[in-house]
C-alpha cells in the first residue's frame, strides 16, 4: 500500500511517533509531508505560548526548543540523538520528504496525483483542513489521529482539556477524514489512563505512544478489508479552544504541572 504521512515540524512529540510508524510501515511509506507549523505568526504564537505557561515554564519550553533546533543540525551530520524533526525522521528511513505550503493548491494536488499517487493518506496533526480534492486522492481515503475520545474534546489541546476537566482516562482516535473537522466516521479509539502524578507532557507522550499503535491497527485493519466504522455523533460533541493562562493555573492547583 502506498501511504503518504502528513504532519508539520514540532519537536517535542511528534519525531517520535512519526518515527515509530515509518519503522513499522517503511516499505510502505511513500512519502512525508510536512506542513507549515505555524498557521499565523510566529511572534503571535510566541505570545499565545507565554500567555498560557507563564515566564518560568515558558523559559524552560524555550531552552527545550533551543536544544532541540541544535540537535537536529547535529543529526543532519549523523544521528547522535533521538529526531527531532519530521526531515530527520524522513531521512533515517530513506523516505521522501516534501516541504509543501499549502496541501490545497492546485500544484499541490497535480504534483500528489501524478507524482506521489498515494493509496492512503495519514494526518498526524497536519496543520491545514484538507479540502474535497485532497480527500478524493488516495484509494483508501484519508485518516487521522486525534489524542480525544470523540465526538467529546474536539478542538484544540484536547489532553489538557481532559487532564484540568478531572477525567480519569481519555482516549486517541482514528477516523475518517471529511471537510468537517474531526466529524468523519471512526475506525479506532482507545483508552489512555491519566495518572494523579501525571504532567500535561506526561499525558502528551503517552497519548501519542497509544495513538501510534492505534494507527498502525487502522493501517492493518484497512490493509485486510476488516474495517469496522461508527459514526461520530455531533449530538455528543464537545469543543475546547485553546487554553488560557488562568486555564493553567487550574491545572496546576490540581497537582499537574505542565512540563
Amino acid at each position: 500500500m502506498r501511504i503518504v504521512l502528513i504532519t508539520q515540524n514540532e519537536p517535542f512529540y511528534l519525531p517520535a511517533a512519526l518515527d515509530a510508524i515509518c519503522a513499522a510501515r517503511r516499505d510502505d511509506i511513500v512519502g512525508l509531508i510536512v506542513l507549515p507549523a505555524f498557521n499565523e505568526k510566529l511572534t503571535l504564537t510566541a505570545r499565545r505560548l507565554y500567555e498560557f505557561y507563564g515566564p518560568l515554564d515558558f523559559l524552560r519550553l524555550s531552552a527545550r526548543f533551543a536544544w532541540a533546533k541544535f540537535a537536529d543540525l547535529l543529526n543532519r551530520v549523523f544521528p547522535v540523538t533521538k529526531p527531532f524533526s519530521a526531515a530527520d525522521v524522513a531521512r533515517r528511513h530513506k523516505i521522501p520528504v516534501y516541504n509543501i505550503a499549502k496541501i490545497n493548491a492546485a500544484d499541490t494536488i497535480s504534483f500528489l496525483a501524478d507524482t506521489v499517487r498515494p493509496e492512503l493518506i495519514i494526518s498526524i496533526a497536519a496543520s491545514q483542513i484538507f479540502r474535497s480534492a485532497v480527500l478524493r486522492l488516495p484509494t483508501h481515503g484519508c485518516i487521522n489521529l486525534h489524542s480525544a475520545p470523540l465526538p467529546r474534546y474536539q478542538g484544540m489541546m484536547p489532553n489538557f482539556w481532559a487532564m484540568v476537566n478531572g477525567e480519569k482516562e481519555t482516549a486517541v482516535t482514528v477516523h475518517y477524514m471529511v471537510e468537517k473537522i474531526d466529524a468523519g466516521d471512526m475506525l479506532i479509539q482507545r483508552s489512555v489512563p491519566i495518572s494523579p502524578s501525571d504532567s500535561l507532557h506526561d499525558l502528551m507522550v503517552r497519548s501519542k505512544q497509544f495513538g501510534v499503535q492505534a494507527v498502525l491497527d487502522a493501517v492493518s485493519q484497512i490493509e485486510q478489508g476488516t474495517v469496522k466504522t461508527r459514526p461520530i455523533e455531533s449530538a455528543h460533541a464537545t469543543y475546547f479552544s485553546f487554553p488560557t493562562r488562568a486555564d493553567a493555573q487550574r491545572l496546576r492547583a490540581q497537582g499537574h504541572p505542565l512540563l
